[in-house]
């Protein structure tokens, strides 16, 4: 049966993970309907793009007035999820949010008491949950190959150009995006309570930020369009050399004032861009988690150790190969796929796969070869739009994530910002009321 969309936050993610997907990808099953953004610039944009017969709109209930519509589609800036959530299911209308869900404890409780009253559906779009490695991570989790799970180790790394983006944009406010200990970690958050198939009990946390500051780069501006050390900054951005940046922001700029090409090292920022947390779950199950923003390379780690043995697993996901790459254009442009572990300068070999490694508990090693897929976030992206929009009719790892998931992925967050703040461990319990969650 065909169903109509709208969509609601015309950045890069709203057009290109949804939007032009739907049209390209699920015409037969999909229709999108209605485009939404506080930009009327951006709104005129996307019409270009996408078909200048889809209708535009700045406000979003007049979108919903105008147009029929079954889902919303959520992709504005994480601080205003709960805001159209809410609204969309008061309307009668079902949800599917970007991550994270939310960005506190206030909005999260407001998203799920309204799930509960309207009897709406909010999916949250977990897209590493699908990705096949990650997947064969589950399945074998799922067989008991560890036994009781007893610690898990799991450490994520985002390099000099992904990690430096965070400080560029909106995301540098946690008033925007909760730091990366909820926009970021959500996901990786949510793979682990999605691994070990339980919800967070307890959380400490400690966070700083250590490279990303002011002094590291005296004089800067506020942007890099207007700075007047932009020869000597290795993260110095020019909009116009990418055209869909160009496009989308620095065009647009003009009707809202937001730009896109902010200072890493601007006084402002209040995110952390180094970070570790300890996670309490049931059964006594640690967690140690940790996250950096800064690193030579982009990737994750992870190991679970059980009654039974270790079970690791590893995936770089980039590389700059090449020797003291250190103006940002030409890192963002020299960034590959492979091994770093085994990388030499200006040399790189391709990562055609990926391995699962279990180590029993007295001796000897069984491995399990993945294919490595380099499509959108591992193969999760399209895995993930197919349930989404073709409506998968069976779930058995449970890839599907609702309310409850993107709740439990953010409140870990929640509890890392507040246990910074504090110093104290803070209990998951204390954020929220489980009577409002839909299971």
């Amino acid at each position: 049966m065909l169903k109509n969309y709208c969509i609601v936050g015309l950045g890069s993610r709203g057009l290109s993970m949804f939007a032009a997907d739907i049209l390209e990808h699920y015409a037969d099953v999909a229709q999108l309907t209605g485009l939404c953004d506080i930009n009327p610039g951006r709104v005129q944009y996307a019409q270009r793009v996408l078909g200048e017969n889809i209708p535009g709109f700045t406000d979003f209930d007049a979108m919903l007035d105008s147009v029929d519509c079954d889902i919303v589609i959520v992709t504005t800036k994480d601080a205003t999820h709960d805001d159209f959530i809410v609204r969309s299911m008061q309307r009668g209308k079902d949800v599917i949010s970007e991550k994270p869900m939310t960005t506190d404890e206030k909005k999260c409780q407001r998203i799920l008491r309204t799930e509960k009253e309207t009897g709406r559906s909010l999916r949250v779009t977990f897209n590493y949950r699908y990705a096949p490695y990650k997947t064969e991570i589950k399945r074998l989790l799922s067989q008991g190959i560890v036994g009781d799970i007893h610690s898990v180790e799991f450490r994520w790394f985002l390099d000099t150009v992904h990690g430096a983006d965070y400080f560029r944009r909106w995301h540098a406010r946690k008033e925007n995006s909760g730091g990366l200990l909820v926009h970021k970690a959500t996901h990786h958050f949510d793979l682990i309570n999605w691994w070990l198939g339980l919800d967070p009990v307890e959380v400490a946390a400690m966070g700083s930020r250590q490279f990303y500051l002011s002094a590291r780069q005296p004089n800067h501006g506020e942007r890099c369009a207007t700075c007047k050390v932009t020869d000597a900054c290795e993260f110095y951005l020019e909009l116009s050399r990418d055209k869909e940046l160009k496009s989308l922001y620095q065009d647009q700029e003009g009707y809202d004032g937001y730009f896109r090409d902010g200072c890493v090292f601007s006084d402002h920022i209040d995110i952390e861009d180094t970070m570790s947390a300890l996670i309490r779950y049931p059964n006594q199950v640690q967690v140690t988690y940790a996250l950096t923003a800064a690193t030579p390379f982009e990737g994750w780690q992870v190991a679970f150790n059980g009654s039974k043995g270790r079970l690791e697993a590893f995936e770089p996901e980039s590389f700059v190969v090449a020797d003291d790459m250190t103006e940002f254009a030409h890192r963002s442009s020299g960034r590959k796929t492979t091994d770093w572990r085994r990388a030499s300068n200006d040399h790189d070999t391709p990562l055609e796969q990926l391995e699962v490694r279990f180590y029993p508990l007295f001796g000897g090693v069984q491995t399990f070869p993945v294919p490595h897929v380099t499509a959108g976030h591992g193969g999760g992206d399209r895995r993930l739009r197919d349930d989404l929009f073709r409506e998968v009719q069976s779930d058995p790892l449970g890839h599907i994530a609702g309310s409850k998931a993107g709740a439990m992925s953010i409140l870990v967050g929640v509890a890392a910002n507040r246990s910074i703040a504090t110093g104290q461990f803070v209990k998951i319990a204390d954020l929220f009321d489980p009577c409002d969650v839909v299971s």
